[in-house]
């Protein structure tokens, strides 16, 4: 009786901390050399929040400040056909800011959506890095 407690207490246990050994899809990268061309991608909806707006225009400012040719910024209505398609060729479902070097591709959704309003500095700094650490 005492060594079936112990064996149900030793599986629970190796359950839970299996669970914590995943990585966060925030900031997802996968390993690739340095890129020509990097791409920041914003995808939304056609009604957007104050909070949605304001993602995209942080993000579009960084990459404006970078003033680099081969750095774009485009957004994506999922809604329209063109939106929806590029959306399906990204794996994206929703609402979303996506750094990518066509071999690499980095998402910042969670921490756009977290600094756009409050702490526009750091989204901005945050993408720029993401983005010189692509090129």
């Amino acid at each position: 009786m005492k060594s079936t407690r112990l064996l149900i207490l030793f599986l629970f246990a190796g359950m839970i901390s299996s669970c914590h050994a995943q990585t966060s899809p925030d900031d997802q990268k996968q390993e690739v050399s340095a890129a020509e061309n990097v791409n920041v991608y914003y995808f939304h909806l056609t009604r957007r929040c104050a909070t949605c707006k304001a993602v995209e225009k942080v993000s579009r400012e960084a990459v404006e400040e970078m003033e680099k040719e081969n750095v774009t910024f485009t957004d994506y209505n999922i809604e329209k056909k063109e939106g929806k398609a590029r959306a399906e060729q990204m794996d994206v479902s929703g609402q979303s800011l996506l750094i990518s070097d066509g071999a690499q591709k980095i998402n910042l959704t969670q921490k756009g959506f977290m600094y756009a309003r409050t702490k526009p500095e750091k989204l901005k700094a945050l993408v720029k890095k993401e983005i010189k650490g692509l090129l």
